[in-house]
């Protein structure tokens, strides 16, 4: 298992051109859409272009950390509508900013926590685990709201986050590239992070080294919560409101920036660098086809073509470095 990670690691490393299919794309996409539209390329239509996609890559730079691991957690979707959705009925209730703020995060690590829990400890297999937290969590989200959209009192801070700008950029987006940068950070310059990537690699032979492997699971179920908390924030601040029924169609979305962040730069590992610029490249691309008229369709049509070429890119560069 060790060995084939090394293998992949020196295929991303060493696989030339092949790198950045996924960034000579984004300059492709990003070049035709600002010559056919003349609204494209401006401060505003980039900032909001990113600014909808903020959500989706917080949950995003969440689920990186399962995926690591070997894992796969289908309750974020779920957990981003709980968290949202009780953030919304705290600020009914006269909750200030800062309350709303540390529940939300609270909540969203306590149910990674959880689904952390039921996998390693209980050992129950991450789709069984993390689909009954999700239902849990649906179930919850309808008994806090009683089916009903939430939008008194919410905060004029936490709709600052969502909607305020920074030099015509908007300040969720500013602090998701700080996210992004701390959490590259985390993954390849601290010992934990590493530790992740050993696990997931081999979770043996991690432990024969010394690392508590069963922590370390954990602590990514943990991030993958604390990091959808993060993004029902944002996504609270934006809409200004919470819907029970949103959330659980944003879970494919963010697992697909993952997937396609694997085929850039480091081809094969799971990487945010990659995320980052799979984050741009999805917003460039739904943005550019929506400007140019294309039917509502045409959105997932490309999410997923992309997503299909890309990771058809990967695995030929790895056969041909195999």
């Amino acid at each position: 298992m060790v060995e084939n990670t090394y293998k992949t690691e020196r295929v991303g490393m060493n696989g030339g051109i092949e790198r950045y299919y996924l960034l000579i794309l984004f300059v492709l996409l990003f070049a035709a859409f600002a010559i056919f539209s003349d609204t494209f390329f401006t401060v505003q239509n980039l900032s909001n272009m990113i600014i909808v996609r903020v959500t989706t890559g917080c949950m995003a730079l969440g689920a990186i950390s399962v995926l690591i691991l070997g894992e796969f957690d289908l309750s974020l979707g779920y957990l981003i509508s709980f968290c949202m959705m009780l953030g919304a009925v705290l600020s009914g209730s006269g909750a200030n900013a800062l309350t709303v703020i540390v529940t939300m995060i609270a909540s969203g690590a306590f149910f990674g926590l959880l689904s952390g829990l039921l996998t390693i400890k209980l050992q129950i297999s991450s789709f069984i685990s993390t689909l009954g937290i999700g239902m849990l969590l649906f179930g919850l989200t309808l008994a806090i709201s009683s089916g009903e959209v939430k939008s008194a009192g919410i905060p004029q801070s936490i709709l600052t986050i969502g909607q305020g700008k920074f030099l015509q950029v908007g300040y969720s987006v500013w602090i998701l590239m700080i996210l992004g940068f701390l959490m590259h950070i985390f993954l390849n310059y601290t010992v934990l992070g590493r530790q992740l990537y050993a696990v997931g690699g081999s979770q043996k032979v991690s432990y024969l080294a010394g690392v508590k492997t069963d922590m370390v699971r954990i602590m990514g179920f943990v991030l993958a919560g604390t990091f959808t908390g993060l993004g029902a924030i944002f996504q609270l601040g934006q809409s200004g409101a919470a819907n029970p029924s949103f959330g659980p169609s944003l879970l494919l979305p963010a697992y697909a920036i993952v997937f396609l962040g694997a085929t850039a730069f480091h081809v094969g590992i799971y990487n945010i660098k990659g995320l980052m610029l799979a984050i741009i490249l999805l917003g460039v691309g739904v943005n550019g086809i929506n400007m140019l008229g294309a039917p509502t369709w045409a959105e997932h049509v490309y999410n997923g073509g992309v997503l299909i070429l890309a990771i058809y890119l990967a695995n030929r560069n790895k056969k041909k470095f195999a």
